[in-house]
């Protein structure tokens, strides 16, 4: 459980770990060799309103361009617009095998109990997470507050953050319960968007964590990738401000439970 912990806490690092500091000034040379990089890279056009900027959208335009690698910027844009030419025969639509739309519903019911008492093993060996891709707003549904906040309707008011949450109080009583261990923990992983990672710490921290130990509570935010023009080109929002894309990446190769929605 620690090695998925640190594993997971470092990758939080790299995408965030900037997030919430102020923009530092870098100094001339810092501005220079990021301006260098870029321009080797042939992305050197990011930087072409720079003298038409105030110090701070300077600053800002320099942060957000170094969270960014050039060179893997153009490998993922060639990647796109130039895709691996794939077999010239027809092309045969077929369908799925079984075993592709296979359901627990169909699904004989020995194998559901041995998935369940196998899955509910790793529980009490600390090898499963959860991981929450928590970072849609509620606006379709009339509320800018994160959709794991939102209110659905149910007798008991409770939210969907919640409805998880006991998810997993119980998945971990149940391995105590059922193995013997003095206690399993199932670290939670919510990814939120820049907009929801505010709101959702603080809904957490009303709630109280809804029960859970807040040090396996992990919020943060999803990493971007720039926009990028049919050229393969970074795009510009403005004179001072890179377009970019939310970009969700891969998490640990542990044992991990996905629940939740993103849009």
């Amino acid at each position: 459980m620690a090695a998925i912990k640190e594993t997971v806490s470092n990758l939080i690092g790299k995408l965030s770990g900037s997030a919430e500091e102020a923009p530092r000034e870098p100094s001339a040379e810092e501005f220079q060799q990021l301006q260098q990089k870029y321009s080797d890279a042939g992305q050197g056009h990011v930087f072409a309103f720079v003298n038409e900027l105030s110090t701070a959208d300077k600053s800002r335009l320099f942060h957000q361009l170094a969270n960014f690698d050039p060179i893997r910027v153009n490998e993922l844009a060639s990647t796109a617009l130039n895709p691996p030419q794939t077999e010239t025969s027809a092309v045969t639509v077929e369908p799925l095998p079984e075993s592709a739309t296979a359901s627990i519903l169909d699904s004989n019911p020995a194998d559901i109990k041995r998935w369940y008492d196998l899955g509910l093993k790793q529980v009490s060996e600390n090898k499963v997470a959860v991981v929450l891709m928590a970072g849609g707003q509620g606006t379709r549904l009339g509320s800018s507050a994160p959709k794991g906040c939102y209110d659905i309707g149910l007798l008991s008011q409770k939210s969907l953050f919640q409805l998880q949450a006991e998810r997993i109080l119980k998945l971990q009583e149940l391995a105590v319960r059922t193995y013997g261990v003095q206690s399993a923990t199932i670290p939670w992983y919510v990814m939120t968007s820049g907009p929801t990672r505010k709101p959702t710490e603080e809904y957490f921290a009303q709630q109280k964590y809804f029960g859970l130990d807040k040090s396996n509570v992990f919020i943060f935010e999803q990493g971007v990738l720039p926009c990028i023009s049919n050229e393969g080109k970074i795009m510009l929002e403005s004179k001072g401000k890179v377009g970019a894309m939310c970009s969700v990446a891969p998490v640990t190769q542990a044992n991990i439970i996905i629940g939740g929605s993103r849009s």
